[in-house]
């Protein structure tokens, strides 16, 4: 395996566009969580808007796209099951169709596609600066460690108010000390930190989407404060590395950052 390879930063229009999206549904949220036909349609439709714009603007191959939101869906949506629903980390307030499946909206589980969709364009975003290398396996693993340790954690002490939080400080500590997190990495944790909890805050306060115990922070845990850029890293972790396996990356080259990259730059193929 070769050493560190360069991405391709998210064409702003992608980036806007999945901002826009998410932007969409969280204020449905805001107003509307407890009217569920209305949200049942109107999230998959918003979904379905930001494929037509996305092939409209031809900002990607449409086949690669669909399967990276699908992926970003499964992923979430698993997530999500296997905290509130397996271990009750949580609970969903806003009313469902899926009772007998799960406690939770399925537009949520659907919603969580087009997050972490929006994460991985925010994360390979040159408005925060130059996009960094992918890295190496070894990474990866270490990361990957990381984060079922402290999944593992919550999901027995998430009613302890220190031990549910602990494990994600130590986490990040180790993250620090043992990756050597750049500017880039730095400015996207200070991003998901500030803006992950305010939505969060707006979602519980607001919406009376969902509720969680210790919630000291507007209704937020201090664990979750903690996980969001740790979650937020991971995927930019999971979606870089994903991109080196990839003919071509996830993220759509901006035209303006074309004109100034040498290919080399460009090209995720490249070692």
């Amino acid at each position: 395996m070769t050493a560190d390879r360069p991405t391709k930063p998210t064409d702003d229009r992608a980036l806007a566009l999945d901002a826009a999206v998410v932007v969409a549904v969280s204020v449905a949220i805001c107003v509307a969580t407890d009217q569920l036909l209305f949200m049942s349609i109107f999230v998959p439709t918003v979904l379905v808007v930001r494929l037509v714009v996305w092939r409209q603007l031809r900002l990607g191959p449409m086949a690669p796209e669909v399967a990276l939101l699908l992926i970003c869906t499964l992923l979430g949506a698993f997530n999500d099951w296997n905290t509130v629903d397996r271990h009750g980390v949580y609970e969903y307030l806003a009313p469902t169709y899926g009772h007998g499946i799960s406690s939770i909206p399925l537009w949520m589980l659907l919603f969580w596609g087009l997050i972490l969709r929006f994460v991985a364009s925010l994360a390979w975003s040159a408005r925060l600066g130059v996009a960094p290398a992918h890295r190496k396996p070894v990474r990866l693993l270490l990361i990957l460690a990381l984060v079922l340790a402290t999944r593992q954690g919550i999901y027995r002490w998430y009613d302890d108010p220190w031990l549910s939080w602990l494990p994600f400080a130590a986490a990040g500590v180790m993250w620090w000390v043992a990756l050597k997190p750049d500017a880039h990495d730095r400015r996207l944790a200070a991003a998901a930190i500030v803006v992950g909890t305010a939505i969060e805050v707006l979602y519980i306060q607001v919406g009376g989407l969902h509720r969680y115990g210790l919630g000291i922070v507007g209704g937020v845990p201090l664990w979750i404060v903690l996980w969001w850029p740790m979650a937020v890293l991971v995927w930019k972790e999971v979606v870089g590395y994903g991109a080196t396996l990839m003919p071509t990356s996830p993220a759509t080259t901006s035209p303006t950052t074309d004109a100034t990259s040498t290919p080399a730059a460009c090209s995720p193929a490249t070692s």
